[in-house]
C-alpha cells in the first residue's frame, strides 16, 4: 500500500486518538463490527483484544455485532489494529468516558470498504487474517470473504506461514483538526506478535485436551484442599480443578500434551503433598465437520503380521482418530483431525516398513443450494514443451469464456493438469472446452483425468509387489541351481570315489574350509543379502519401529507382542547363515594333515547350513509370489462391475435442428467422460447405456438387468423410464436423456458398496489379529527353548553320540537346525488371510447375485447364524402393488358434494407420502377426479405421523379443512359400531383401511368420513420361500403396522403361527419386538434375529436386527440403515443369502482350522519331537516349503467357492429351494 494511501487512512494511529480525546479516566469503546458471525468470532475476538495491557472487560454482541471494550485511555487505536488485522471489519467506532459522555465518534464505512477490497484481492495476507478465517467456519461458506478464503487455502498449501509476507493497513478519520500529513499508521507490532503468539497457544492447546486422574495422599482437611486448587490453578495450561478429599484425589482437566501431566504431579509437591497419575484420557473429539477421512494405498502387505504392524504403527502418529487396514484391498482408512497430519501417518507407515501413499481425501460432499447445477473437471493436457504453452492455453479459455468459467488449477510444464469449474449451457460444455483447449496448438491434445481408484491402485500394488517378488524369486533361482547341483547332486548322488565330488571336498584357500564349502558360501551371500532382503528390512524396522526412542508401546507389551513372519523368516536365514559362516571360519582355521585327513576320516561331508538358506529363500519367495498371485484375484468383483460400463457413447448432435423437419439427427462416437446432463444418447441393440438415463422416445423397449439385480427376465421400459448403466438393450435401439454423471449412477453406488463393504471386518478376524499378535514371539520362544533342550540334552549326555552327524561346531551347531526348522515352518499368514480372503470371495458372488453386502464381513457372520427372520408385511410379503379395492362414504348425507371433499383433501395428504398405501390410494383419488372434476385445493400444511398415516390443513372454497387419514391409531373421536364393523369386514378378507376424518375449523370436531379398503397380493413365491426358511431351522415372524385383523388373514396364507405376528405397531415398537425376541432364548444365550423390511418406518427395527436386510425398491434411509442390500424385490433372493452366508463363513472356519493345524501340527516336527523314534526331523528347506504351502493353500480354499459345484446358483425356484 503506498504511503499516500495510508496517510490518508490513518486516523487510527494513537496520535489522532489522542488528539480526538485523552480522557483521564476509564473509557469505553464501542466498535461496530459487520462480520461478527458464530461463537467462534466472539471468542476470537475476545483473544485479540486481551492481551493488549490496560483492558479491563471485553463484551461481544453477536446480535448487535458490537464490541464494547473498557480500557485505559490512549488504547482505541491499538483496539481498533488488532482487529483489523485478524480480518474484522470495524465499520464505526465510538469512545465514551466514565460518565457516558461520547468523547470521539468515527464512520469509516466507506474507507474500510476500500480498504478490505484491497486486502481481499492480494496474493498475500496477514498472520492474523489467516488465522481469523482458520477459525471462523462462517467466514470461510461468507461470499465476501471466499476470495480471502481461497487464497488462505492456497498459501497454506504453498507455503508455511511463517513465510507469508503479512499486509500492514491502516484507516483515517473524517472529523476535522487533524493533520494527515504528520500523521503516520503503523501496526504496534508488539502487541500484534503478543496477541498472535497468546492465540496460537491457546489454539494449541483447544487442540489437545486432556483429563488427568491424580491420586493425592495427605489432605486431611478443606484447606488441603483448596491448597492444591489454588496452587493447580495458577499452571497456565490448567482450565479446570476438582479435588475429593474423601477419596484422595483430584480431577484435573488440561491442554497440550498428554505428559504435561507429570507437572501436575509437580505442582501437587511442591505444596507439600504426594502424588501420582492414575489415568490420563484425551478430552477432545473434534466435530465432525472438522474431521477428514482419508484412504491410503500401503504396499508390501502379506498376512495378518502386518496388518498389526502396519495398524501399531499408524496409531502412533498423532491426530488419528481411527484406522482400518484392509490386506487384501492394500489399503487403510484413516479418519485424522486434520488433513496436515496425513505426513505423520504416512511416515509412521514407512518406519514400520512399508511403502504407503495417500489415495484421495474423503469429505462430505457440500450441501450448498445451487452446487448441484455446476461441474468441475480435470484436463490432463499433452504436447506442451514450453513455457509459453500454458499461458496460450488460459489466453485461450478466457478468450471464449470470460467470466462463464472459474479455474481451479493452471497448467504447468511439470503438472499438465487444468482443473475448471462451470455451469453447463447450451454453448458451454465440456466437449467445447476440450475443443478450445486443443485449439491452442495443433499438437496440444486434452483429456479427462481420473486418479485412480483403489481398484487401480490395488492392482498396482499387487503387480509392484509380485513384480519385486519375482526379480528376487529369478535371482534365488539362478543361485539355486549350481548350489543344487554342487551341495546335492554332487554330495548326495553322484559316488564317493567321483573325481568332481573329490575335487569337491578338497581343502582351498584356508585351513579345512572344503571347494564345497567355500562355493556354497559365495553363492549363498547374495541369496542372503538381496534375495532375502525383502524380510531382513522390514524386520528390523518392524523392530526399530517398537523401540525407538519415541517408541508409545508400553515397555511389558513390547516383550510379548512384536514381530510378523518377516521376522520368523529373517531370523531363521539368519541363524542358518551365520551359524554356517562361523562354521566355514572354523575350518577355515583349522589344519589337518592331509594323509591323515584321506586315511583316518574317509569321505568327508559339508556340514553348513549355506544350501539351506538358498533353498529356504527360494521356497518362501516362491509361496509369497503364488499368495501374491491368488490374493490379487481374490477382489475382482469390483473391476468386474466397473466393465459393465462401456467407455464411449454414440452422442447425437441436437445442433441438427431439424427434429421438426423430420431430419434424423447424426451421431457420433465421444468418450462418456465428454458427456453432459441432459445430452441425448443412443443405446443400439446389444449395447448398454454408458450413464444413467431416462428413455426420450416413444416405444417399449426391454433391457436385461441381470449383471446389475440378477433379475434374468428382461425389464420393459417407456418413455420416462430409467435405464441403467450396467444393463444391456436387447430390443430395438433406444435413444435415452442422460441423468446422471461422475459417480452417482446405479452401477457407481453398488461399486461404492461393495467396496465399503470388502473393507468392513467380520469380528471372527479379530481372533486372527489377537493370534497373530502373539504368534511371533511364541515361536520365537519355542525355537530358541528348542535349541536350549537340545543343546543340553546333547552337552549333558543324555543323547546318544552317534546322532551327532557334524563334524564341527559340535551339539551347538547340531542342535540349531531344529530351531532354524521351528522358526520357517511357523507362518501366521494362514491366520491372517483365512477370514478376508473368503469374505473378499463372497462379496464378489453376492453382488454377481443381485446382493449388496454393506455390512461387510460382521454381516456375513451374523447371517450365517440366523436363529429368526422378522418380515415386513406391506411391500415385503406382499408385492406392495398396492390398490383401493373398495370406498365407503361414512355420512350418507349430501354424499356427492362430500365424496368431492373427501376426494381432494385425500389427494392432497397422500400425495406428500411414499408409502404403498398412501400411493395406492392417491391413485384412486386421481382417477376419481379425472372422471367427475375438481376443484382448488390450497394446502397450508402437510406432515406425517410415523406409523399412523397423515395429518393436514387446507382452504378449499375460503373455508379451512384440517384432516386426517391412517389406520385406526389415527381417529381422535371413538369408533362408532357402524365404522367398526365396516372395519372388520374389510380386515378379515386381508385388506388394510385407512379412514380419512375431517374437521371443519367452524365446528371444532373431527368426523370419520370415508373409509378405504386396500389389497396387496401375496408374492407368488413368499409361502414356498417361508417353508424353505423354517426347514433351515429359521423361524419365521411378521411385524406389520397394519392391525391385527389383516395381519392374521395374510399369516393364515403364509402358514406363520399367531404367536409369531406382532400387528399395530409403531416404527419403535417394531425395533423393541426385534429386541424381545433377541434376549427370548431360555438356554441364556441371545438370538440372532434378522429383518426385511423396504420402508422409512422400517429403519428401527432394520437398525435394531443383527441382520437388516432391504429391498432395492425401499426408501434410502431403509437402504442405509441395512447390512444387505437386495437389488431385485424376489424373496428367493434372500434364500440365496443365507445359503451364501452359511457358505462362506464355513470357509472362514474351514481356513482357520486349516491354518491352525498346519501351524501346530508341523511346529513339534520341526522342533524334533519324533526324532527320538527313527531319527526323523524336518529339515529347514522342507519346512520352508510347507511354510509357503500353508498360506497358498489358504487363499486357494477361499477361491474355491467361486466353483460351479460349490457356488450357488440363482436358476432353482423357491419350491425346489423348499424341498431341499
Amino acid at each position: 500500500m503506498s504511503r499516500k494511501t495510508i496517510q490518508s487512512m490513518a486516523f487510527f494511529s494513537p496520535r489522532a486518538i489522542a488528539a480526538a480525546a485523552t480522557p483521564p479516566d476509564t473509557l469505553t469503546t464501542t466498535l461496530f463490527v459487520t462480520n461478527l458471525h458464530c461463537t467462534s468470532c466472539v471468542t476470537h475476538a475476545q483473544d485479540t483484544i486481551k492481551p493488549l495491557p490496560g483492558i479491563f472487560k471485553v463484551d461481544v454482541n453477536l446480535l448487535s455485532h458490537t464490541i464494547c471494550v473498557q480500557h485505559e485511555p490512549g488504547l482505541t487505536s491499538n483496539i481498533a489494529d488488532v482487529l483489523l488485522d485478524a480480518a474484522f471489519e470495524v465499520r464505526h467506532v465510538t469512545t465514551s468516558d466514565s460518565s457516558g459522555r461520547v468523547v470521539s465518534t468515527h464512520d469509516v464505512s466507506d474507507k474500510l470498504d476500500q480498504l478490505m477490497h484491497q486486502k481481499r484481492t492480494s496474493l498475500f495476507m496477514s498472520k492474523a487474517q489467516r488465522r481469523h478465517i482458520a477459525n471462523c467456519k462462517a467466514c470461510q461458506k461468507s461470499p465476501k470473504e471466499g476470495t480471502i478464503s481461497r487464497v488462505w487455502s492456497k498459501i497454506s498449501r504453498k507455503r508455511k506461514i511463517s513465510e507469508v509476507s503479512q499486509i500492514e493497513a491502516g484507516v483515517r478519520p473524517s472529523g476535522e483538526g487533524h493533520d494527515s500529513d504528520s500523521i503516520n499508521k503503523t501496526v504496534p507490532h508488539a502487541l500484534l506478535d503478543g496477541a498472535t503468539e497468546k492465540e496460537n497457544a491457546r489454539s494449541a492447546s483447544s487442540a489437545d485436551q486432556h483429563i488427568a486422574t491424580v491420586s493425592i495422599v495427605g489432605m486431611t482437611c478443606a484447606s488441603c484442599t483448596n491448597a492444591i486448587t489454588t496452587e493447580l490453578l495458577q499452571v497456565d495450561f490448567i482450565q479446570d480443578v476438582q479435588v475429593n478429599l474423601l477419596s484422595n484425589n483430584a480431577t484435573i482437566k488440561f491442554s497440550g500434551k498428554g505428559s504435561d501431566a507429570s507437572k501436575i504431579v509437580d505442582a501437587i509437591e511442591d505444596v507439600g503433598f504426594e502424588a501420582s497419575i492414575d489415568n490420563v484420557e484425551s478430552d477432545h473429539q473434534p466435530p465432525a465437520d472438522s474431521r477428514v477421512q482419508a484412504k491410503l494405498s500401503i504396499e508390501g502387505m502379506t498376512c495378518g503380521s502386518c496388518v498389526a504392524a502396519v495398524t501399531r504403527g499408524i496409531e502412533q502418529a498423532e491426530g488419528l482418530i481411527s484406522v482400518n487396514v484392509d490386506l487384501l484391498g492394500n489399503s487403510a482408512t484413516v479418519v485424522l483431525q486434520d488433513k496436515a497430519q496425513i505426513d505423520k501417518v504416512l511416515e509412521a507407515i514407512e518406519d514400520v516398513g512399508f511403502e504407503g501413499s495417500l489415495v484421495e481425501f474423503l469429505e462430505e460432499e457440500s450441501t450448498e443450494k445451487g452446487t448441484a447445477q455446476f461441474r468441475t473437471v480435470e484436463f490432463e493436457i499433452t504436447g506442451m514443451y514450453c513455457s509459453a504453452c500454458p499461458q496460450n492455453i488460459l489466453n485461450k479459455l478466457r478468450q471464449s469464456f470470460s467470466t462463464e468459467i472459474e479455474m481451479l488449477s493452471e497448467p504447468s510444464l511439470k503438472q499438465p493438469r487444468l482443473t475448471i469449474r462451470y455451469k453447463p449451457t447450451s454453448t458451454l460444455n465440456v466437449r467445447r472446452l476440450k475443443y478450445t483447449i486443443e485449439s491452442a496448438d495443433p499438437v496440444i491434445v486434452a483429456s479427462i483425468y481420473h486418479p485412480p481408484s483403489m481398484e487401480e491402485r490395488s492392482h498396482a500394488v499387487h503387480r509392484k509387489e509380485s513384480g519385486r517378488i519375482l526379480r528376487h524369486l529369478l535371482f534365488t533361482l539362478v543361485a539355486a541351481i549350481p548350489s543344487f547341483v554342487i551341495g546335492i547332486v554332487f554330495m548326495s548322488l553322484v559316488p564317493e570315489d567321483d573325481p568332481t565330488r573329490l575335487w569337491f571336498e578338497e581343502p582351498m584357500w584356508a585351513g579345512d574350509a572344503m571347494r564345497m564349502d567355500w562355493a556354497m558360501f559365495i553363492l549363498t551371500t547374495p541369496v542372503m543379502f538381496y534375495g532375502a532382503n525383502i524380510f531382513h528390512t522390514r524386520a528390523l524396522k518392524e523392530i526399530w519401529s517398537l523401540w525407538r526412542p519415541k517408541s508409545k508401546v508400553p515397555l511389558v507389551r513390547r516383550v510379548y507382542r512384536f514381530g510378523s513372519m518377516n521376522l520368523l523368516i529373517s531370523a531363521g536365514t539368519s541363524v542358518a547363515y551365520f551359524s554356517s559362516l562361523a562354521i566355514l571360519i572354523m575350518a577355515a582355521t583349522k589344519h589337518t594333515n592331509r594323509d591323515e585327513m584321506h586315511s583316518g576320516m574317509g569321505t568327508r561331508h559339508s556340514i553348513t547350513y549355506f544350501d539351506t538358506v538358498t533353498f529356504l529363500t527360494l521356497f518362501i519367495l516362491c509361496g509369497k509370489y503364488l499368495q501374491a498371485y491368488s490374493k490379487s484375484r481374490t477382489g475382482d468383483a469390483v473391476a468386474m462391475l466397473g466393465k459393465l460400463r462401456p467407455s464411449e457413447a454414440l452422442l447425437i448432435d441436437s445442433e441438427a435442428n431439424a427434429w421438426e423437419e423430420g431430419h434424423k439427427p447424426s451421431q457420433r462416437s465421444v468418450p462418456i467422460d465428454l458427456l453432459e446432463i441432459g445430452d441425448i444418447v443412443s443405446i443400439p441393440h446389444g449395447a448398454s447405456p454408458p450413464t444413467d438415463g431416462i428413455v426420450d422416445q416413444e416405444g417399449s423397449f426391454l433391457f436385461d438387468e441381470s449383471s446389475l439385480t440378477g433379475e434374468s427376465r428382461p425389464v420393459k421400459k417407456v418413455r420416462g423410464d430409467t435405464i441403467l448403466t450396467g444393463s444391456v438393450n436387447v430390443s430395438d435401439p433406444v435413444r435415452i436423456q442422460v441423468k446422471e454423471l461422475g459417480g452417482k449412477s446405479m452401477l457407481d453406488q453398488i461399486i461404492a458398496v461393495v467396496r465399503g463393504g470388502q473393507a468392513k471386518r467380520a469380528p471372527v478376524e479379530r481372533f486372527a489379529d489377537i493370534a497373530t499378535s502373539y504368534f511371533t514371539p511364541i515361536i520365537t520362544l519355542i525355537a530358541i527353548s528348542t535349541w536350549v533342550i537340545w543343546l543340553a540334552l546333547g552337552q549333558s549326555g543324555v543323547l546318544p553320540r552317534d546322532w551327532l552327524d557334524v563334524d564341527q561346531g559340535g551339539w551347538p551347531f547340531w542342535s540349531v537346525e531344529f530351531a532354524i526348522a521351528v522358526f520357517v515352518v511357523a507362518c501366521p499368514c494362514g491366520l491372517g488371510l483365512a477370514a478376508p480372503t473368503a469374505l473378499f470371495v463372497g462379496g464378489g458372488l453376492a453382488a454377481k447375485a443381485g446382493i449388496l453386502v454393506q455390512g461387510g464381513g460382521e454381516a456375513f457372520q451374523e447371517a450365517s447364524q440366523l436363529d429368526a427372520i422378522v418380515f415386513d408385511k406391506t411391500g415385503t410379503l406382499t408385492e406392495g402393488q398396492m390398490r383401493v379395492t373398495d370406498m365407503l362414504m361414512l355420512d350418507e348425507k349430501d354424499q356427492d358434494d362430500k365424496f368431492q371433499l373427501a376426494m381432494h383433501i385425500t389427494r392432497a395428504l397422500e400425495e406428500s407420502s411414499t408409502h404403498p398405501i398412501a400411493k395406492a390410494i392417491a391413485k384412486y383419488c386421481i382417477d376419481k377426479m379425472l372422471a367427475q372434476g375438481g376443484q382448488n385445493v390450497d394446502v397450508l400444511n402437510v406432515g406425517e405421523e410415523p406409523g399412523r398415516g397423515m395429518r393436514g390443513t387446507f382452504r378449499i372454497n375460503d373455508i379451512t379443512y384440517e384432516a386426517t387419514i391412517g389406520n385406526e391409531r389415527q381417529l381422535v373421536a371413538p369408533a362408532s359400531s357402524y365404522l367398526a364393523s365396516s372395519l372388520s369386514r374389510f380386515q378379515s378378507t386381508g385388506c388394510s383401511t385407512a379412514i380419512l376424518s375431517i374437521r371443519n375449523h367452524q365446528e371444532g370436531t373431527f368426523m370419520p368420513t370415508a373409509v378405504f379398503a386396500i389389497s396387496d397380493p401375496i408374492r407368488a413365491e413368499a409361502p414356498s420361500v417361508l417353508h424353505a426358511l423354517r426347514s433351515q431351522n429359521v423361524a419365521v415372524h411378521m411385524c406389520t403396522g397394519d392391525n391385527e385383523v389383516t395381519a392374521r388373514a395374510i399369516a393364515s396364507q403364509l402358514d406363520i403361527p399367531v404367536s409369531n405376528i406382532r400387528a399395530g405397531v409403531l416404527p419403535q415398537d417394531k425395533a423393541q419386538y426385534i429386541q424381545e425376541l433377541q434376549q427370548s432364548s431360555s438356554e441364556g444365550k441371545r438370538k440372532i434375529i434378522g429383518f426385511v423390511g423396504d420402508g422409512t418406518n422400517d429403519t428401527p427395527a432394520l437398525t435394531a436386527a443383527d441382520v437388516s436386510i432391504a429391498l432395492s425398491s425401499g426408501s434410502d434411509i431403509a437402504l442405509t440403515s441395512s447390512s444387505f442390500i437386495l437389488l431385485n424385490s424376489n424373496l428367493t433372493t434372500i434364500l440365496h443369502l443365507v445359503r451364501l452366508a452359511k457358505r462362506v463363513f464355513f470357509r472362514v472356519k474351514l481356513n482357520f482350522a486349516w491354518a491352525a493345524v498346519y501351524n501346530v501340527s508341523l511346529i513339534p516336527v520341526a522342533a524334533g519331537v519324533f526324532f527320538p523314534i527313527a531319527q526323523w526331523r524336518l529339515s529347514p528347506v522342507w519346512a520352508a516349503a510347507a511354510m509357503a504351502g500353508s498360506s497358498v493353500s489358504v487363499v486357494l480354499s477361499s477361491l474355491a467357492l467361486r466353483l460351479p459345484e460349490v457356488t450357488f446358483r440363482r436358476t432353482r425356484s423357491a419350491s425346489q429351494e423348499a424341498t431341499t
